[in-house]
C-alpha cells in the first residue's frame, strides 16, 4: 500500500481522526512539586505543541492563563486574575500567589511561570498539595484546551499508553478474555499470535500468569501481566476442564489489535472495518486479495457502520485499495505540513467489482474519508444514514511524562470539493424508511432519485458556514445507529442486480454534474 502524496508528509507527526502496572500499595504517586524541572518540561512541550500545531492561532498568554484556571478542577476555591503585567492566584478571594508576565513569547518561560505559580498555590491549597502530578497535569492541560474544540484533549500516561496500544500495537500474547463469574475466560485469539499457535483455546479459564494466580484481579491488572516487552517470555496456565490444567510458555510478540473481518455469502464479500489502526490497510488488502482471488465474487460490501475513525494515513490507504485513479482527500490547516493532497496509487485490489459502502450516524472521520472518496470517484454506492460529520484531523504529541496531547490540526475536503465537518457523507439509498430488502423496496428508494440528486447537489455546493442549511440537509436522512441485517441484504441485492446497481451509482454522478453547473456563475450579454 503506497499512495502518492503531492505534498511532503511529515513522518514525525501522528495524525488521527480517536496497560500500565499500578504502583505498589506502599508507594505514593509523585506530587507535582517533587520535580519542578520535569513539570516545566512537560508544560513547555504541551504549550509549544498548542502554539505551533493547533488549527487556529492561540496567544501563548491565553494558553497559560486558561491552563492555570484549570486548577479549579482540583480546588474550586482557586481563581485566576490577570492584568497587563501579572497573573494573580486567589483562594477564597485571598491572594496566595502572583508573578510578572514574561516579556517574550518563549514557551519555556511561560511554562516556568505556570509551574511556579502552581507550586506557590499548593502551599495554601491542601487539595492541590496532595494531588499527584498526573492529576495536576490533567487539570492544567484540560484548562489550556477547554476553549479550543471538543476534539483537542490531554491524556495522562496510563490512558495514553492504552491509546498507543490501540493505534500502534503492543507486546503481548494475542489473547482476549472476559471476566465470567469472577474468572477470566478466553473469548478470542489473534490469528497467528503466540497464544493461538501454542494451543490456547476459546473457553479456557486463565488461572495464573507468571506463576501468580489471577482470580480476583481486575481486567486491567490481568492485561498488564499478559503484556510486556516484545520477545520477553511469560508462562500462562489455564483450566480447560474441571480437572484438566495446561501450562503454556509463550514469547510475547508485537500484537496489533485486529480491525478487519470478512465473510463471503453467496459470492458477496462482506468486509467489516471496526476502526483504523496501523494494521488496518494491509490487513484489508490481504483480505481482499484472498477473497477475490480464491472464490467467485460478485461484489464487495465495505461495512463502516459504527466505525469511529482512527489514523488518517490508514484511511487514505484503505480508500486507495479500491481505486485505480482519482483524488482521495485534501487537508488544510495553519501548519505548513497540514496542507496535503492525496490521490490513488493506481491499483484496485477489488478489480473493479461492484461495491457498496455501509455507513451510519456513528461512522466518523477516517470512515467518512473512505466513504466520501469512494462515492465522489463513483467507485461505490453508499447506503445507510448520514454519517457523523467529523471533518477534522488531529495530531498527537507525546509529552515528556508519557502523556499525550491530541490537537485539531487540519480540516479535510472530499474529492467533490465539500467540507465534511458538521455535514458528513450522504447515502444515495437512505435506509431510514426501508423496512425490507425485496426489489420493490429498492425500486422505491431509487425512484426518489430526483430528490436524492437534489440533496446531494446541495450537499456538495452549500457553503461550509451555512450551518442552518447544512443541518437541514442532514435531516433528509438523519444520522442514526444502524446494525440491522436489512442494510446488508439491500447491499447484496444491489450487487446482484446490475441494472439496480447502475441506477444507484448514477445518482452521485448526476449530483456532481448539477453541483458543478450550480457553481458556474451566470453571465449577461
Amino acid at each position: 500500500m503506497n499512495p502518492r502524496f503531492r505534498a511532503v508528509f511529515s513522518g514525525s507527526v501522528l495524525l488521527v481522526l480517536s496497560a500500565c502496572a499500578s504502583l505498589p500499595a506502599d508507594e505514593s504517586p509523585a506530587t507535582f512539586t517533587n520535580d519542578m524541572s520535569t513539570a516545566q518540561a512537560v508544560l513547555s512541550a504541551g504549550y509549544t505543541s498548542i502554539i505551533d500545531k493547533y488549527i487556529d492561532q492561540v496567544p501563548l498568554r491565553t494558553v497559560t492563563v486558561e491552563s492555570l484556571r484549570g486548577l479549579a478542577a482540583i480546588d474550586p476555591a482557586l481563581t485566576i486574575e490577570q492584568s497587563n503585567d501579572e497573573i494573580i492566584i486567589r483562594r477564597h478571594n485571598r491572594e496566595i500567589a502572583a508573578d510578572a508576565l514574561p516579556a517574550s513569547d518563549d514557551t519555556a518561560e511561560w511554562a516556568a511561570l505556570a509551574a511556579q505559580l502552581t507550586r506557590e498555590a499548593s502551599d495554601y491549597s491542601p487539595d492541590l498539595r496532595h494531588a499527584n502530578s498526573e492529576a495536576v497535569y490533567q487539570a492544567l492541560f484540560d484548562g489550556a484546551l477547554a476553549e479550543l474544540d471538543v476534539y483537542s484533549r490531554y491524556a495522562g500516561a496510563e490512558e495514553a499508553d492504552r491509546n498507543r496500544a490501540n493505534r500502534d500495537g503492543f507486546g503481548g500474547v494475542g489473547v482476549r478474555f472476559r471476566i465470567i463469574d469472577g474468572h477470566p475466560v478466553v473469548t478470542d485469539l489473534v490469528a497467528g499470535s503466540p497464544a493461538d499457535e501454542s494451543g490456547i483455546a476459546v473457553g479456557d479459564e486463565i488461572v495464573s500468569i507468571g506463576g501468580h494466580p489471577v482470580v480476583g484481579l481486575s481486567v486491567d491488572e490481568i492485561v498488564a501481566k499478559l503484556r510486556g516487552a516484545v520477545r520477553s517470555k511469560v508462562q500462562v496456565a489455564v483450566r480447560r476442564t474441571a480437572d484438566e490444567f495446561v501450562t503454556f510458555n509463550l514469547e510475547r510478540t508485537h500484537i496489533v489489535p485486529p480491525t478487519v473481518s470478512a465473510t463471503n455469502h453467496d459470492g458477496v464479500v462482506h468486509i467489516r472495518v471496526k476502526s483504523f489502526n496501523q494494521g488496518t490497510a494491509q490487513t484489508l488488502a490481504n483480505t481482499l486479495a484472498e477473497q477475490v482471488n480464491n472464490a467467485a465474487v460478485a461484489g464487495v460490501v465495505l461495512d463502516l457502520r459504527g466505525n469511529p475513525g482512527g489514523l488518517l494515513r490508514q484511511s487514505i490507504e484503505v480508500a486507495d485499495a479500491f481505486l485505480s485513479e482519482g483524488d482521495i482527500l485534501d487537508t488544510f490547516g495553519r501548519h505548513p505540513d497540514s496542507i496535503q493532497h492525496y490521490e490513488a496509487a493506481g491499483r484496485d485490489f477489488a478489480g473493479g467489482l461492484p461495491m457498496v459502502v455501509l455507513i451510519d450516524g456513528r461512522s466518523a472521520s477516517a470512515a467518512e474519508i473512505v466513504a466520501a472518496a469512494l462515492q465522489d470517484t463513483h467507485r461505490a454506492v453508499i447506503i445507510g444514514t448520514a454519517s457523523y460529520g467529523k471533518g477534522t484531523v488531529q495530531t498527537v504529541v507525546r509529552l515528556p511524562n508519557n502523556g499525550e496531547i491530541t490537537l485539531t490540526w487540519s480540516r479535510f475536503i472530499a474529492p467533490s470539493g465539500y467540507a465534511l465537518h458538521g455535514l458528513g457523507v450522504y447515502p444515495v439509498v437512505c435506509m431510514t424508511d426501508i423496512a425490507g430488502s425485496d426489489r420493490d423496496n429498492i425500486l422505491a428508494a431509487l425512484d426518489r432519485q430526483p430528490e436524492t440528486t437534489k440533496t446531494l447537489s446541495l450537499w456538495r455546493s452549500t457553503d461550509a458556514n451555512s450551518l442552518e442549511a447544512r443541518r437541514e440537509l442532514r435531516s433528509q436522512c438523519p444520522p442514526a445507529r444502524r446494525a440491522k441485517d436489512a442494510d446488508l441484504e439491500i447491499a447484496a441485492a444491489l450487487i446482484n442486480d446490475a441494472s439496480l446497481y447502475d441506477r444507484a451509482l448514477q445518482i452521485a454522478t448526476l449530483a456532481d454534474r448539477n453541483a458543478a453547473a450550480a457553481a458556474v456563475p451566470e453571465t449577461a450579454d
